[in-house]
């Protein structure tokens, strides 16, 4: 079931609470989201892509919007083959300015668990470091993710990265 991220609940109310979930559980879920960044940063991205369903889902969406009360996102994808398509063009035909991008983590809020799916919130920093030797802050925010759980698995039912600010130094070419 898809949900609106621009009326999650938790969006709007701003509560903090927390779900407590077996250890094994726990490990899973937050060894999907450090492996997630890591291939990011290590241009992994067909990786990376493997790692949401079929019909999992990927959006960019600035905080802004959320608060407003608006989807309107600047990356929605969907499905993985939207994803899969996203990667094949930026391998094969798109030109940007090179860089590499470094994550920093905070640890995963376990918000909640719905049978097999389990919901984090985890803010995220983002420096992007040019070939010539100068990092930047690029962007930070909250990746608040919807994560299914099955067989020691964990895959991506939805991520959505919830951008602090409108604002982006560049344009974004690689997944944050």
């Amino acid at each position: 079931m898809s949900v609106d991220v621009a009326t999650r609940p938790e969006a709007a109310s701003g509560a903090l609470t927390s779900v407590a979930l077996d250890m094994n559980l726990r490990f899973t879920v937050e060894d999907l989201i450090v492996r997630s960044a890591m291939q990011i940063d290590r241009d992994e991205l067909e990786a990376w892509v493997a790692s949401f369903e079929v019909d999992g889902r990927y959006i960019v969406l600035p905080r802004e919007n959320r608060d407003q009360g608006y989807a309107i996102a600047l990356i929605k994808c969907e499905k993985r083959a939207i994803l899969e398509d996203r990667i094949l063009v930026l391998r094969a035909a798109s030109k940007f300015n090179p860089h590499v991008d470094r994550h920093i983590l905070s640890r995963p809020h376990f918000v909640a668990q719905d049978g097999d799916i389990v919901t984090t919130h985890t803010n995220f920093t983002i420096v992007q470091s040019s070939l010539e030797g100068v990092s930047k802050l690029f962007c930070s925010g909250c990746y608040e993710d919807r994560i299914r759980v099955g067989n020691g698995v964990a895959t991506f039912v939805e991520r959505v990265a919830l951008l602090d600010t409108f604002s982006v130094p560049n344009l974004i070419a690689t997944p944050i």
